[in-house]
C-alpha cells in the first residue's frame, strides 16, 4: 500500500514538473517580462508638470534589452480626461541598453497616467511601467491689443518693444518705419517716425530701449545708426554709419541700457556688441563671427540686468551668452532645437528685476524662462492666434511686477501675460 501511495505521489510531482517546464518554455518564446530576451524598462524621465497649451514636452525612456531588437514603445492610458494612447518605433535597433526620447502634450488641464510597454521583434514584452504627469495652465492672460494695418494701434511688421519706468510700452514697427507708445493696458498714446534719413525719421527700426531717465533709444537699422529721443518722441541726438569701424554698424538690431545709462547695441552683421555712453561715445566692443566663447553668429538682441550683467541672444548659434559690462565672458546656454532650453531662431531677450532671463523663442512659437545662470525654469506657447498662443513672438519685455509683454509678428499684436 505504501508503495502504491509513493508511486502516486511521484507521478503527481512528475506531472506538475512537466507542466511547469512547458509553461517555462512557453514563456521563453512569448516573453511577457519573464523571458531573458524580454526588454526591460529601467525608468521613465519626464517633467511632472507640463504646460496645458498643446506644446510638446519631451521625456526619455531608459531601457535594457539583451538581444537589441525593440520595435515598439506602447503607451496606454490608465487615467486622463482627454488623452489618446499612442505607440511608435523608438529606433534603437541593435542597442542592448540606453535611452530614447518621446514627447507628450495636452491642450487642456488634466492629470494623465500612462502605462508603458516595450515590445521586441519576437513579441517579447517588458513588464509594464506606469508614470504620470499633470498638464496645468502656467500663465495668467491679462490682455492684448493690435491688428494688422497702418493706423493707430495697428502693426505691419512688429520688431521690438520696451517699457519705461511708468509701465508705458514702446513698440517699433519695421514695416511702418515708426515707434508707437501705449499705456500698460494698450491704450494708444502717440507715435513718431516716418520713412527717411533725417533727424527723427526711421528706415526699418528694430531694437528699442528706455533708460532710467526716460530717454528712448532706437536701432534705426536701415540707416545704420542709433537715434535718441525724449519720451514724447522729440529727437535728441544720433550716432553711427555703415561700416566695420568703431561706432559704425552693419544692421544694428538690438539695443539695451544699463543702470547708469550706457547703451549696448547688437551689431548683427558685424557679429559684435558695442557699448556707448548716453551721447554715443564708444566705450567698449567685443565679438566676431564664430561658435566659440565670445563669438557670435548674427546676434539679434541684448538685455542688461540691474546688476549690469549683459545677456546676448546669439541667434545664429541658438544660444544665450552672458558677459560682464566690459565684455568679459561669464557663460552660455542653449542650442538649436525644440527641447526645453533649446531655441529655433530666437529673436528677443529680456531680464527682470530678480535676474530671471526670458527668451522669445520665435521659431518654436513660445517663450522660455531661465535663472540668471541659464537653468531652465518654465516655458509656454504653441502656434496659434488664441489667448496665450503665439505666431512668431519676436520680442519680450518684463516689468517690475513680473508682467510679460510679448510682441508677435505673425499675429500683429502685443500680448500681456504673467507666469503663475
Amino acid at each position: 500500500m505504501k508503495g502504491m501511495v509513493r508511486a502516486l505521489w511521484l507521478s503527481v510531482i512528475v506531472g506538475v514538473g512537466a507542466c511547469l517546464l512547458v509553461l517555462w518554455a512557453y514563456a521563453q518564446l512569448q516573453g511577457g517580462g519573464g523571458s531573458p530576451l524580454s526588454p526591460e524598462i529601467l525608468g521613465v524621465d519626464l517633467w511632472p508638470v507640463i504646460p496645458a497649451d498643446g506644446s510638446k514636452t519631451f521625456g526619455a525612456v531608459r531601457f535594457r534589452d539583451t538581444d537589441g531588437d525593440i520595435i515598439q514603445a506602447r503607451f496606454d492610458v490608465v487615467e486622463a480626461v482627454d488623452f489618446a494612447p499612442f505607440s511608435f518605433n523608438p529606433k534603437v535597433k541593435g542597442q542592448t541598453s540606453g535611452s530614447f526620447p518621446f514627447f507628450v502634450f495636452s491642450k487642456i488641464p488634466q492629470k494623465v497616467r500612462l502605462r508603458l510597454t516595450l515590445i521586441d521583434e519576437a513579441g517579447n514584452r517588458s513588464l509594464p511601467v506606469e508614470f504620470s504627469f499633470e498638464a496645468v495652465v502656467l500663465i495668467t492672460f491679462l490682455g492684448k491689443w493690435g491688428t494688422r494695418g497702418t493706423g493707430e494701434a495697428q502693426f505691419n511688421g512688429i520688431s521690438h518693444l520696451a517699457l519705461d519706468g511708468r509701465g508705458n510700452v514702446y513698440v517699433t514697427d519695421f514695416g511702418l518705419d515708426k515707434v508707437q507708445k501705449f499705456t500698460s493696458d494698450g491704450k494708444f498714446l502717440l507715435q513718431w517716425g516716418g520713412r527717411g534719413t533725417g533727424n527723427g525719421q526711421l528706415t526699418g527700426p528694430l531694437g528699442i530701449a528706455v533708460d532710467y531717465q526716460g530717454h528712448v533709444y532706437v536701432a534705426d537699422a536701415g540707416n545704420q545708426r542709433i537715434q535718441k529721443f525724449t519720451e514724447s518722441g522729440a529727437f535728441l541726438t544720433k550716432w553711427g554709419s555703415l561700416g566695420i569701424g568703431e561706432g559704425q554698424f552693419s544692421f544694428p538690431t538690438g539695443v539695451a541700457t544699463d543702470p547708469v545709462g550706457n547703451v549696448y547695441v547688437a551689431d548683427r552683421v558685424n557679429n559684435r556688441i558695442q557699448k556707448f555712453s548716453p551721447t554715443g561715445v564708444l566705450i567698449a566692443r567685443w565679438g566676431m563671427f564664430g561658435q566659440a566663447e565670445s563669438q557670435f553668429n548674427a546676434p539679434n538682441d541684448i538685455a542688461v540686468s540691474n546688476r549690469g550683467i549683459v545677456y546676448v541672444l546669439d541667434t545664429g548659434n541658438g544660444r544665450v551668452q552672458k558677459f560682464m559690462s566690459d565684455g568679459s565672458y561669464l557663460g552660455q546656454w542653449g542650442s538649436i532645437g525644440d527641447r526645453p532650453g533649446q531655441f529655433q531662431a530666437p529673436m528677443g531677450i529680456a531680464v527682470d528685476a530678480h535676474g530671471y532671463v526670458y527668451v522669445a523663442d520665435t521659431g518654436n512659437d513660445r517663450i522660455q524662462k531661465f535663472s540668471a545662470d541659464g537653468a531652465f525654469i518654465v516655458k509656454w506657447g504653441s502656434l496659434g492666434a488664441g489667448d496665450g498662443q503665439f505666431d512668431q513672438p519676436v520680442d519680450i519685455a518684463v516689468d517690475s511686477d513680473g508682467i510679460i509683454y510679448v510682441a508677435e509678428a505673425g499675429n500683429h499684436r502685443i500680448q500681456k501675460i504673467k507666469f503663475k
